[in-house]
């Protein structure tokens, strides 16, 4: 909330209905942040709170079967527990959307352009962290009868972009 409590700046090339455009996206994606983040703690709270007691076996089958609906199986189950981290996921996206708009408001170019170097390579960084992790958690698909040699390849060329694991010399 401190970040609403910033001064506007003094003199920008933008008009004023263009200033007052970015700093009213600026405030709103911090706000969007605020309430996200709140919301992820509080979900996270009840969900440690309501489902920390069951302890026996009989107790936890309990739970699961009063758990499955019959139309939509354990998915609603999945949506509580991961709530908390996809409303973290967004208070951080929408924060750096507001520090990023806050940057385009800045009177000099010097930090626009750290700002948006920074946050390309970040980006870039998240990227190419979410394909690596998700081709990990599909086995490589080295040997798996069925893959496309294209799909070995990209595998390959992750493994050696990582240099993790080398499953040619096995």
């Amino acid at each position: 909330m401190a970040f609403l409590a910033i001064p506007k700046p003094e003199n920008t090339n933008y008009t004023a209905q263009q200033f007052s455009l970015l700093q009213t996206a600026a405030y709103t994606c911090s706000l969007f942040s605020t309430i996200f983040s709140i919301g992820s703690i509080t979900v996270g709270l009840i969900n440690t709170r309501t489902y920390r007691g069951a302890s026996s076996f009989r107790e936890i089958a309990d739970f699961l079967q009063g758990a499955h609906h019959r139309h939509y199986g354990f998915r609603p189950l999945a949506i509580v527990y991961a709530l908390p981290i996809a409303l973290l996921m967004w208070a951080v996206l929408s924060f750096a959307g507001a520090i990023a708009l806050h940057c385009l408001i800045a009177t000099s170019i010097i930090p626009r352009v750290a700002v948006l170097a920074l946050g390309a390579f970040l980006t870039g960084c998240t990227l190419v962290t979410v394909w690596y992790f998700w081709h990990r958690e599909s086995g490589w698909g080295y040997y798996v009868k069925g893959v496309s040699p294209v799909r070995r390849q990209r595998v390959r060329i992750a493994d050696k972009f990582w240099d993790l694991t080398n499953f040619s010399k096995r």
